[in-house]
């Protein structure tokens, strides 16, 4: 991969690039987390589309719709490298993005955090607590490159979430306005 734009990967390291970059990490017996490439586009696509079509089932908002726009957000996401999918011995059943900054939700703060994102599982997986190890992978991830606090935003509107996200150890911090949602912004100390 050459040296992206700064304007698509912002805080893009020199470590992201190399043999560590595909590496795969355990989050338990079953299932392990690997950087996701662009042939992983269309898996990605179609777990975040099942999600946001399950939501959508139960009668709650979703912010992820398809479009061309958003496939070229996942695209330039995992071109950046901040996309990971989840993989059991079946295939992907998952995946969650972690970025190092977040200026469109948190503005501009010191980099001591990670930022999670469209975090979602296929249906089939859910009730295994699948969310909440990945959770946990990137508060060990987000330590471990010396961040002090995970973060991440969901709909304000979606008290299901909002109560799965308080029950992992997240503490509400503000309500935001972004691209025409409220959003309620989350964070965690590790």
């Amino acid at each position: 991969m050459s040296q992206a734009k700064s304007w698509q990967c912002p805080n893009l390291t020199k470590t992201r690039v190399g043999a560590k970059a595909n590496c795969l990490v355990n989050l338990g017996s079953d299932v392990r987390i690997i950087r996701a490439q662009q042939g992983d586009l269309d898996r990605v696509l179609e777990i975040l589309e099942e999600a946001s079509r399950w939501i959508s089932s139960k009668g709650l908002e979703t912010q992820w719709r398809p479009s061309p726009t958003f496939r070229q957000t996942i695209k330039n996401n995992i071109e950046c490298g901040y996309v990971y999918i989840v993989k059991d011995i079946e295939g992907t059943v998952g995946t969650i993005t972690l970025r190092w900054s977040d200026k469109e939700f948190w503005g501009d703060l010191p980099l001591d955090s990670g930022y999670v994102h469209k975090l979602a599982i296929k249906r089939s997986y859910g009730g295994k607590r699948l969310g909440l190890r990945m959770l946990q992978w990137a508060e060990a991830k987000a330590r471990k490159e010396g961040k002090r606090y995970l973060r991440l935003d969901c709909l304000a509107s979606n008290k299901t979430i909002r109560n799965y996200y308080e029950k992992a150890g997240f503490v509400h911090v503000r309500d935001t306005e972004a691209a025409g949602w409220t959003a309620s912004l989350y964070q965690k100390n590790l």
